[in-house]
């Protein structure tokens, strides 16, 4: 059977003809947004929020390129953890996150265990900072902050799951907070899953009002509750 060598076209040299396939991936959309990304300073930004209690004394993935790659991972619709081990070569995602092979699941796994408490208001920083950039951008005049609770369900013996009457599952009941004109998300609350659906809010919703008032006096917030 005949088989097509690699071919060099003399129109154009960048183009070569091969029957190999060569490294193929169903992801090439994720380049767009690592542009993104790399526009507004997105993973830049993680980076310099969050400082994780890393005790590894050798490592191959850093904390930078761990939640990286999960992200990118979500955007392309890989939920779970698992798909690292089929997405390890990909050319897409090894070109995005920067290494020559994606985290194993174990490695994730590891990684989402040296979250606590104040790593997770690093992250809120974090966002707080982009939400700020975009919101500067756009130069809103009003802010309606969409606030809300939802249920996350959880499997297993998870600290602080509980049954929730209303949703009739097991899980987390935390509160979010929306833009409530563009979508983008604002803030957000972990809480037992019994807990009352205004338990708390004015705590949590405060230091965010604070904020935009001090940071953008000319927008003027507006609260939307369920």
């Amino acid at each position: 059977m005949a088989t097509l060598p690699q071919l060099t076209l003399d129109f154009n040299r960048k183009i070569k003809l091969s029957n190999d396939g060569g490294e193929l991936s169903s992801d090439t959309g994720e380049f767009l947004f690592r542009e993104f990304d790399e526009k507004i300073g997105f993973s830049k930004t993680l980076a310099e929020h969050l400082n994780l209690k890393d005790n590894r004394r050798y490592y191959i993935h850093s904390n930078e390129n761990l939640i990286r790659q999960k992200i990118y991972q979500i955007i392309a619709g890989y939920t779970d953890d698992d798909a690292a081990d089929q997405l390890t070569k990909d050319p897409v995602f090894t070109q995005i996150i920067g290494t020559d092979a994606l985290a194993s699941q174990p490695s994730l796994s590891r990684f989402f265990r040296r979250f606590d408490s104040q790593s997770i208001e690093e992250l809120n920083r974090a966002n707080q900072e982009l939400i700020d950039k975009v919101h500067q951008f756009r130069e809103s005049k009003v802010l309606i902050i969409d606030l809300d609770s939802t249920h996350s369900d959880t499997y297993g013996d998870q600290e602080a799951a509980a049954f929730n009457t209303h949703y009739g599952t097991v899980g987390f009941h935390p509160l979010v907070a929306f833009d409530g004109v563009t979508g983008d998300f604002l803030k957000a609350k972990l809480r037992p899953g019994n807990v009352y659906t205004s338990n708390g809010v004015v705590d949590f919703i405060q230091p965010l009002i604070d904020h935009y008032n001090e940071k953008f006096p000319e927008t003027t917030p507006f609260l939307r509750g369920d």
